[in-house]
């Protein structure tokens, strides 16, 4: 039971990573986008602009000390504050997770827990790539708003660029592109695992 325990936290610390790694690394993906969709044409602004207003955005997202919102170019309205806060929420509740659980992966890795959910690991990076077919399949907008609709509450999440201007400036592949990086770290994270457990069989037998 211990050890199913130490592996379960292991494996949502490893998501919580994950997460937390993509949310990073969405910063550079989001200036590269800029010039890739021609964002600048879109909105008629530079850029600097652009970007100076999406590292706001940013900063309140990931800054657990920032509490307030405000865009110079791009307004806000109440339903889209209460978006960005309920997003901020879950960013801060990933971040916690992905402190407060190193104790377990720790754990696991010392004691090589990998040798005994050897098989299991492999369901595990199973399930994620399933989810990306099926994305897929029924197309990522239909997923994006499947997505939406289990984590948040209510429509707020449902921007009215008349209202809401910036979601001009982030289009429909930022999140699928965000989600493809998602998917590589979180095989990756845990093809090295496993290929850790793999090589100690190979050694014990």
């Amino acid at each position: 039971m211990r050890d199913k325990v130490i592996f379960g936290f292991s494996i949502l610390w490893i998501i919580a990573l994950s997460v937390t790694l993509t949310i990073f690394l969405a910063v550079p993906l989001f200036f590269g986008e800029i010039f890739w969709y021609q964002l600048t044409d879109l909105v008629q602004m530079t850029a600097g602009k652009i970007g100076h207003n999406f590292l706001i955005l940013m900063n309140y997202l990931i800054n657990p000390l920032e509490t307030k919102l405000s865009m110079p170019d791009f307004p806000s309205s109440a339903s889209g504050l209460h978006h960005f806060a309920e997003v901020k929420n879950l960013f801060m509740l990933v971040f916690f997770l992905t402190i407060i659980l190193i104790p377990f992966i720790i754990r696991f890795m010392k004691e090589n827990l990998s040798l005994v959910f050897h098989n299991a690991l492999r369901v595990v990076m199973l399930f994620p790539l399933a989810i990306g077919v099926i994305a897929w399949l029924i197309g990522f907008d239909q997923f994006f708003v499947a997505f939406h609709e289990v984590l948040f509450r209510d429509n707020s999440w449902l921007f009215d660029p008349a209202t809401d201007p910036i979601i001009s400036v982030l289009p429909e592949q930022f999140f699928m592109h965000s989600f493809l990086i998602f998917l590589l770290i979180y095989e990756l994270i845990f093809f090295v695992i496993y290929r850790r457990g793999t090589l100690f069989l190979k050694k014990k037998y």
